[in-house]
């Protein structure tokens, strides 16, 4: 296995999570809540994103198989769509990808359950998440330690995710709007250059690169 693979993982989904650059709309959704109510959406959320992504890893080469979709074919697609990700972290806009914008969402109260969205989907396991999962898992080819792997990645990236919404408050209030802002464009910036090196891959693979 390539030294790199466990970091590529990691890092390429931990970037399309984004859960320091969700800080604010954390903040946002879950300020309505009392405590309980919003410990308890968190975990389900969080339970939610990770059964979905799970779904995604095993299956995702099969679906891709059944549609007559190539490995390449989707490396590139998956590619360009962390690429304009990346370009919205790098430009400080709302992600059109995972969210509408939240200025458009009435307050949070008690009467809503926003586990399942915008919580879980698209916030934490959005399409650009979902194209990470399905295109690491068919690079896999069915290797059970790679699956194994992707899984265990994909879990911490969302325990690390459940973790800033349950201190999303101190955590804006240290980082503040500054510090949220600089960690989102490099992460930005790196993200573009992993997507960069996804569409390389897919077009090596679909044979019109060397």
């Amino acid at each position: 296995m390539d030294a790199y693979y466990i970091p590529t993982v990691f890092f390429t989904l931990f970037f399309v999570v984004d859960p320091l650059g969700l800080i604010p709309v954390f903040l946002f959704y879950l300020g309505g809540f009392q405590d309980r109510k919003r410990r308890a959406m968190i975990i389900r959320s969080i339970f939610i994103s990770i059964a979905v992504s799970v779904f995604f890893i095993i299956l995702g080469r099969y679906l891709l198989r059944f549609l007559g979709i190539s490995t390449g074919s989707f490396l590139v697609a998956g590619g360009i769509l962390l690429f304009i990700i990346a370009m919205e972290m790098l430009l400080g806009q709302v992600s059109r990808v995972k969210m509408r914008n939240i200025g458009e969402q009435d307050q949070a109260d008690e009467e809503r359950d926003i586990s399942v969205f915008p919580l879980a989907i698209p916030m934490l396991c959005g399409p650009g998440n979902i194209a990470a999962l399905v295109m690491f898992s068919t690079q896999a080819e069915g290797d059970p330690l790679k699956l194994g792997l992707i899984i265990l990645i994909s879990t911490t990236v969302f325990l690390i995710a459940m973790a800033v919404m349950f201190f999303s408050h101190w955590l804006g209030s240290a980082l503040g709007r500054t510090g949220i802002s600089i960690i989102q464009k490099l992460m930005g910036l790196i993200l573009s250059a992993m997507s960069v090196q996804f569409i390389r891959n897919g077009l090596h693979e679909l044979g019109i690169i060397q």
